[in-house]
């Protein structure tokens, strides 16, 4: 189906587990929901500013999956609106200099599952490579390397509950993680801020009655897997994770970049934005991934929060995200990068794609520049992995979803 060429519309999209003040804000909203969401498929605003000289050409979005087969792999939740473009927000990549911390911290402390296809790296004998800690639908890739990745910002973690992570902290004994309790005032709920010895902040919440993406999983070291996998299972084995997955991953942003981080993301990823004016006259831009329910709550979230501080020069930390719900859609994002000029390859990883024929052959690619689509200057750097959901690691892949 094609939609006919129309206006951006900038819709309401926020992860259940956002700061207190932009829940807060949303709840107010919630009677107005109908309204908000009286949204078309938004048009793709390419080919302006420097990058792309004069032109002004517009390209629309074709979704390719309104289909019985894509609805039972992809299906809407009572009271679903709407749904991004964007279906998961996979993993983030940080660089970890040493197993000593990272080990401890993601499969102890945060209850994170051993990937099966890099528990390898975790032998005695082994190397140090790169390590997955899994949660739910989405992962931590750690490739073992300097300098250490600091993300500009936080992570935001969904648990059932926090009293095992609450315990866990009362006996981790690491001079290198720091742990704040507290309440979030306009919701009643507790969370945990926990900055990990590279800097890193997590913010974990227990699960609250929304979007639920961990109907997909990755696949972790099973507890009773001793046979196969020996010291291992018996160290790392877990019969679920208790971590059961990233909620949210906010970045800080130049003040007055919000809105045209957000124009950014609708017009490259066709991606449901918003972007919400805080207490202190700065703004934060939410991306919606996944699907978006009456209350403007989606299955997770990408932020950008304007801020006044120093931004640390970008240090190659990068996020992975699904994109639609087949090939085609993946494909369009693709033409869309490709028009905007942000697709890139990174020398670090094998995928070098930059035509639609390699997109298509690794069924992912990448963009590292956030543009002002009106200017086409760089608004931040970010790394971007964009893939199709046809690509082998997609967790949905093993799942009955209906």
């Amino acid at each position: 189906m094609q939609y006919p060429l129309l206006s951006v519309a900038v819709t309401l999209a926020v992860s259940f587990s956002q700061t207190a003040e932009v829940c807060a804000w949303l709840s107010s909203h919630a009677q107005n929901a109908a309204n908000l969401y009286r949204r078309p498929f938004p048009v793709s605003k390419l080919g302006v500013g420097d990058r792309q000289g004069s032109t002004t050409g517009r390209c629309v979005r074709v979704l390719a999956s309104s289909t019985d087969s894509t609805e039972a792999s992809f299906p809407r939740r009572k009271g679903i609106v709407d749904r991004s473009t964007l279906t998961l927000l996979e993993h983030i990549n940080l660089n970890a200099p040493s197993h000593e911390h990272i080990v401890p911290f993601y499969f102890g402390l945060l209850g994170c599952g051993l990937d099966p296809r890099k528990a390898a790296n975790l032998s005695p004998n082994a190397p140090k490579q790169t390590l997955w800690a899994n949660c739910g639908a989405s992962q931590f890739h750690l490739p073992y390397g300097d300098p250490a990745q600091t993300l500009p910002g936080q992570i935001g973690l969904r648990f059932e509950s926090l009293e095992g992570l609450k315990n866990r902290l009362d006996d981790f004994r690491s001079s290198y993680v720091t742990a704040e309790h507290g309440k979030d005032k306009a919701l009643g709920q507790d969370y945990i801020r926990i900055v990990d010895h590279y800097g890193n902040v997590f913010m974990c919440r227990a699960k609250s009655g929304s979007g639920d993406p961990t109907r997909w999983r990755q696949p972790i070291i099973p507890l009773n897997a001793k046979e196969e996998w020996g010291e291992i299972a018996t160290n790392y084995g877990r019969l679920e994770t208790e971590c059961k997955g990233i909620d949210y991953v906010e970045f800080d942003c130049p003040k007055g970049t919000a809105s045209k981080i957000a124009l950014f993301y609708e017009s490259v990823l066709d991606a449901t934005t918003s972007t919400h004016r805080l207490g202190d006259g700065s703004s934060i831009a939410i991306v919606a991934v996944g699907n978006v329910d009456e209350t403007g709550r989606s299955d997770q979230s990408i932020l950008f929060r304007e801020t006044d501080k120093t931004i640390p020069e970008y240090d190659g930390h990068h996020i992975a995200l699904y994109v639609g719900e087949a090939q085609a859609d993946f494909e369009q994002a693709f033409k869309n990068a490709l028009v905007a000029d942000v697709v890139w390859c990174n020398p670090r990883f094998q995928d070098q794609v930059d035509s639609l024929e390699e997109a298509r052959k690794e069924r992912q690619f990448r963009f590292k520049d956030i543009l002002d689509m009106d200017t086409g200057e760089r608004i931040m750097e970010l790394e971007h992995e964009l893939r199709s959901v046809e690509h082998p690691a997609w967790p949905g892949r093993s799942i009955d979803c209906e």
